[in-house]
């Protein structure tokens, strides 16, 4: 049975060490977090949909749904990649 989480990809509010990582995704995966940052600003109100369905795949999932975009936010339902 498939399990679906939930995706935000947002700009970063903590201040970081390294000043080319401003953008955050994280996926909620029941009691797990999963987080990836890179350095990419969001262009015409939202972000690059392909680009998050990358960062979205190299962390062991898809997308689901296309992405939503509210308050300078993406919101995507994902579910992790079967293996095998």
């Amino acid at each position: 049975m498939r399990t679906h989480c939930v995706a935000i990809c947002q700009l970063s509010s903590q201040p970081q060490e390294d000043f080319d990582v401003n953008t955050e995704l994280l996926i909620l995966d029941g009691q797990d977090v999963h987080v990836a940052t890179w350095d990419a600003e969001p262009r015409d109100g939202g972000f690059d949909e392909h680009v998050l369905n990358d960062r979205v795949d190299a962390l062991g999932f898809m997308v689901v749904n296309d992405w939503a975009f509210l308050d300078g936010r993406a919101y995507a339902v994902v579910e992790r990649r079967s293996v095998g």
